[in-house]
């Protein structure tokens, strides 16, 4: 099984942008098959066009505008690997959709084949009063390409209704307040069945 590559380390800056500028293209092109991307197209492109004023005035050998072209760099660098995790929690092991959306393929890593780890039940952290937020923290695992977090008011036969996040953490909003809901979490590898942890509960505030 094939997965996504991102060689940013040995790319130009002008090869860089290509390549991001791909990415926005395709996707951008792709919008029925990458419905909601985490981070959005419209992040991706803002961070480029960031990163491209940077390297034209870095262009001049100014000291901070070096400095600050490398962090525009490193910041659309972050989106592009985000973007990737996205794209392989969707494409499921399909290379056809990985390249639809314009990233490149290598062989993945054999030992995050197979289920997935039971992820820690997640810790529930509820916002301020009359925000209807809670935020969830789960332990990350590094074969994770995306994070599932999923909640329900408690004691319900209700669907579970999910969120993903690229992260360990998650912000789930627009929740009853003062009602109990409980929570739970999964890891999405190569393989994408889910192996979902204990549920945890808590109050909306």
């Amino acid at each position: 099984m094939s997965k996504l590559t991102i060689k940013e380390v040995r790319q130009t800056d002008v090869q860089l942008m290509q390549t991001a500028e791909q990415i926005f293209t395709k996707m951008t092109a792709e919008a029925t098959l990458f419905a909601t991307p985490v981070p959005s197209l419209a992040t991706l492109e803002t961070a480029l066009i960031a990163f491209r004023n940077s390297a034209t005035e870095a262009a001049y050998r100014d000291t901070r505008a070096i400095i600050v072209r490398k962090q525009k760099r490193a910041g659309l660098v972050y989106l592009i690997k985000e973007l990737g995790k996205y794209v392989d929690t969707i494409a499921k092991g399909d290379d056809s959709i990985i390249l639809a959306a314009g990233f490149g393929l290598r062989k993945a890593n054999g030992s995050y084949n197979g289920l997935v780890p039971k992820a820690k039940a997640p810790l529930a952290e509820p916002n301020e009063i009359g925000s209807g937020r809670v935020l969830l923290r789960t332990s990350p695992w590094v074969g994770a390409r995306m994070y599932e977090f999923q909640c329900r008011i408690k004691g319900s036969s209700e669907a579970w209704a999910s969120q993903l996040s690229s992260k360990s953490s998650c912000m789930i909003e627009g929740l009853e307040q003062f009602k109990e809901y409980e929570f739970r979490v999964t890891y999405i590898g190569i393989d994408p069945t889910p192996n979902y942890s204990d549920s945890t509960s808590s109050y909306v505030l």
